[in-house]
C-alpha cells in the first residue's frame, strides 16, 4: 500500500495495532510534534519513502523497536536524501533489540539511549549535537565511505552521560572540525570494536579551516608491522586506527591515541614512556615512523590500564597514509605479547622459573638468561612459544650457585624483535624450598606457586584474621589458582600443613 501525504495519526494506529506486524509506505511525510506533545513509533514495518521530514517543533520523537523479527532493521529509507530533519528536535534511539536505520539521513540532534540492543545507522549525519548515552553505534562496513557524521564542528558535538563507558561507535565515524587544538582542547572520537574494547583518539586542529576527519578502530595486526624506520624497534601487533580527512592541506591535526589492557603496553613508567604514535608514511617508500621524530613526556596515563600518547608533530590525513597505531623504540615495551606474569622460586636442589603470556601468536621463543649480578646475563635455555590465545610455562635451572640467582625472559617474535620480562631474583641454599602468592594484594585471583614436594603432601587452609577456617584443599599441581572474588575486602591467612610431619606455615594475604 502507498500512501501519499498521508496523515501522522494514521501512520501511528496503523503501525502499531497490536496485533501482527503490519507494513506501511509513505511518500513525502511529514511528522510533527507541537509544544507538549512527543511522537512515539513502535513496532516497526515502516517504510518511508521520497523527502519526508520528521519535525519536533517544541519536544521530541522517540523510536522503539520491540521485535527481533526478520528484516532485522524496522527503518529502510533507501532513497537519497531521504528524511531531511530541518528541525532542532531531538530524535532518540531507545528499545533492547538492535534498531537499523538505512539511508542518507539528517538528524539535528540524535540520542542512543538502548537499554540492550545496539542501533545500526547508515549514512547518516547529526547536525547539532550527538549523545551515546548507552548503546552501541553499528556503521556497515563494505559500503564505501558510509559513516556517522557530526557536522557541527563545535568540539562540544559528542557527549555522553555515561563518559563513553557504555556507548560509543563500532565502524566508522567522521567528525568536522574548525576550532585550533591545543590540549586540553580537542576533538574526541568515541570509537571502538565489541562492546568490551573502547579505543578512542583525540585530534587537535593545526587550523581554523574548516575540515572533516573519519576515524575507524581495527583490533587486528596492522598492515606490513615488521617494516619500521628507526628510531621505532616495533609497533604494536594487535591493534591500529585508520584516519582519514576531506582536504590535503586543512585537515592537518595532532594526534593522541588511548591505549587499554589489551594493547599490552608495560606496567613500567620508564617503558611505558617510550611509547610514540606511529604513523604508515611514504618516506618513499612506505615505512611506519614518527613523523616530527621521537620526543619524550607525550604520553599521560597512570599506568599500563588505560593512558594516551599524543604525536609531537601535525599529522596528515592523506588515504595512502592512513593507517596509525602504537609504537615504541623499546625493547623492553612488550606491545605484541602481555606477559601476565614470571616468577623463579627455590625448589629443592634447582630453581624453578614460572611464566605465562597471553596474545602470543607472534611469539616465537622464550629464552631464559641467568645473572649472578643482575646486569651480565647469559643463555640458559630456549622454550618454543606455543603461539595460543594464552599459554602458561615452567623450565628450570638445575644448578643455581649458592646465594643470589637473577633471572629474566627474552622475548622473541617472528620478526626477530625482542624484549625482557622483569628480573626475579632468588638466594639460593641447598635443599632449600621457597612459596609465593601474587598478586598481593589480589582482586579475584590469588595464584599459589608451590615447590615440587608440596605437590600431594600437603593441605592449603584459607583463615579469616578472625580464626575462622574458610576453605581447604589438597594441591595436585604446583600453581594454585584460588578465586577470591567472594571474600569480603580485608587480611586473610593461608596455612600450609605438611601432611607427613604435621608442620605448618603461615602466610597472609590481602583481598581488595
Amino acid at each position: 500500500m502507498l500512501l501519499k501525504k498521508t496523515g501522522f495519526a494514521f501512520i501511528i494506529l496503523f503501525a502499531c495495532k497490536s496485533y501482527g506486524q503490519q507494513v506501511a509506505r509513505a511518500t513525502d511525510v511529514q511528522i510533527v510534534t507541537t509544544a507538549g506533545t512527543k511522537t512515539v513509533i513502535t513496532g516497526g514495518g515502516i517504510t518511508f519513502l521520497g523527502t519526508s521530514k520528521w519535525t519536533a517543533i517544541d519536544d521530541s520523537i522517540y523510536l522503539y523497536k520491540n521485535t527481533a523479527a526478520s528484516p532485522e532493521g524496522w527503518l529502510d529509507s533507501t532513497a537519497t536524501g531521504v528524511m531531511d530533519v530541518t528541525s532542532t528536535g531531538n530524535v532518540f534511539f531507545r528499545g533492547t533489540n538492535r534498531q537499523s536505520f538505512y539511508g542518507k539521513t539528517r538528524f539535528y540532534d540524535l540520542t542512543i539511549r538502548n537499554t540492550i540492543g545496539d542501533t545500526l545507522l547508515s549514512s547518516c549525519e547529526v547536525r547539532n549535537i550527538l549523545h551515546l548515552d548507552t548503546g552501541f553505534v553499528f556503521t556497515r562496513s563494505g559500503y564505501g565511505n558510509d559513516s556517522l557524521w557530526v557536522s557541527n564542528p563545535a568540539i562540544a558535538a559528542i557527549v555522553s552521560t555515561s563518559n563513553n563507558t557504555k556507548s560509543w561507535v563500532n565502524g566508522r565515524l567522521s567528525r568536522s572540525g574548525n576550532v585550533i587544538g591545543s590540549l586540553p582542547t580537542f576533538y574526541l572520537f568515541p570509537v571502538g570494536k565489541t562492546d568490551s574494547l573502547y579505543a578512542p583518539v583525540k585530534l587537535e586542529k593545526a587550523n581554523a579551516n574548516l575540515a572533516t576527519w573519519t576515524v575507524e578502530y581495527f583490533p587486528d595486526t596492522p598492515f606490513n608491522y615488521t617494516n619500521v624506520f628507526l628510531p621505532i624497534d616495533h609497533i604494536s601487533r594487535v591493534e591500529y586506527w585508520e584516519m582519514t580527512g576531506n582536504t590535503l592541506s586543512d585537515n592537518n591535526a595532532m594526534v593522541s591515541l588511548s591505549w587499554r589492557g589489551y594493547s599490552r603496553v608495560s606496567s613500567n613508567a620508564a617503558v611505558r614512556d617510550s611509547l610514540v604514535v606511529a604513523q604508515y608514511i611514504n618516506r618513499p617508500p612506505f615505512v611506519w615512523d614518527i613523523p616530527g621524530g621521537w620526543l619524550p613526556g607525550r604520553v599521560t596515563g597512570a599506568d599500563s590500564l588505560s593512558g594516551y600518547v599524543r604525536s609531537n608533530a601535525f599529522n596528515s590525513f592523506a588515504y595512502p597514509e592512513r593507517r596509525f597505531t602504537l609504537g615504541t623504540d623499546s625493547k623492553y615495551n612488550g606491545l605484541p605479547v602481555k606477559l601476565i606474569y614470571f616468577t623463579a622460586i627455590a625448589d629443592g636442589n634447582r630453581v624453578r622459573v614460572n611464566w605465562e603470556a597471553a596474545n602470543e601468536q607472534d611469539t616465537r621463543l622464550y629464552e631464559v638468561e641467568k645473572s649472578l649480578n643482575a646486569t651480565n646475563f647469559v643463555h640458559l635455555s630456549t622454550v618454543n612459544a606455543r603461539q595460543l590465545v594464552q599459554s602458561a610455562y615452567v623450565d628450570y635451572d638445575p644448578a643455581p650457585a649458592q646465594g643470589w640467582n637473577y633471572y629474566r625472559l627474552k622475548i622473541i617474535d617472528k620478526s626477530g624483535s625482542f624484549f625482557y620480562s622483569p628480573i626475579r631474583q632468588v638466594k639460593f641454599d641447598k635443599g632449600a624450598e621457597e612459596l609465593k602468592l601474587f598478586p598481593n594484594p589480589a582482586t579475584t585471583v590469588l595464584n599459589i606457586l608451590l615447590p615440587s614436594s608440596f605437590v600431594n603432601k600437603t593441605t592449603l587452609q584459607v583463615y579469616g584474621i578472625d580464626g575462622k577456617l574458610i576453605s581447604s584443599m589438597k594441591p595436585s599441581a604446583s600453581l594454585v589458582v584460588m578465586h577470591v572474588e567472594p571474600l569480603a575486602a580485608g587480611t586473610y591467612v593461608l596455612q600450609v600443613i605438611n601432611n607427613n610431619t604435621g608442620n605448618k606455615e603461615s602466610y597472609r594475604f590481602v583481598k581488595q
